[in-house]
């Protein structure tokens, strides 16, 4: 007898166990169906504000250059990391900001555009559009997918510059950098 009281606490215990974490789960689940949902085009999207009182989450991940088709090695490596991030935080009730978009300075865009024999300008508009689609495809859960080229993001970058340069945080230097006598300039980066 002594032998099946522990047993019969054990199997109680296990019981009161397996329902909590069933109780658990559903609650989680009923959470995350909102955060996991597959979400609405990214243009879409109402912005998200911070508010006060509540926990404001803003997430970034990298920008990949505009240069080439995504691959999965870019969606891994880029943006599903704070994807999965951005899915648990909406999931838990944070105010969450998950934004993206496309880097379309640098010579790796220039570059494309003579290889393709097009502007800058059009490679940009191309393939921006391309990696939007691939991580809509791939339900990436952007709020906002912007790009660097546009007004506001010029317009904040040089009041970021102009505000450091005042403070006298950047120096001058000379450095030897490679040339490309076909083109008739240096090579950037």
């Amino acid at each position: 007898i002594k032998r099946r009281r522990p047993a019969i606490r054990r199997l109680q215990h296990q019981t009161t166990k397996r329902d909590r974490e069933t109780q658990s789960k559903d609650n989680t689940n009923n959470n995350l169906k909102e955060g996991l949902a597959k979400p609405e085009k990214m243009s879409a999207k109402t912005p998200v504000l911070p508010v006060e009182g509540q926990k404001n989450v803003l997430i970034t991940s990298a920008l990949p250059y505009v240069n080439n088709v995504p691959h999965l090695g870019n969606i891994i490596g880029c943006v599903l990391s704070a994807d999965g991030f951005a899915r648990y935080c909406r999931g838990r009730g944070y105010n969450t900001l998950y934004i993206g978009g496309t880097d379309e300075y640098g010579t790796a865009t220039e570059n494309k555009a003579r290889e393709e024999g097009v502007s800058p300008q059009e490679i940009c508009d191309k393939y921006h559009v391309i990696h939007r689609e691939v991580y809509e495809w791939f339900g990436i859960s952007f709020d906002h997918f912007g790009r660097t080229t546009t007004p506001q993001q010029t317009q904040i970058s040089q009041e970021i510059f102009g505000k450091l340069h005042a403070k006298g945080l950047f120096s001058e230097k000379n450095v030897d950098q490679l040339y490309c006598t076909q083109c008739n300039s240096t090579l950037a980066d």
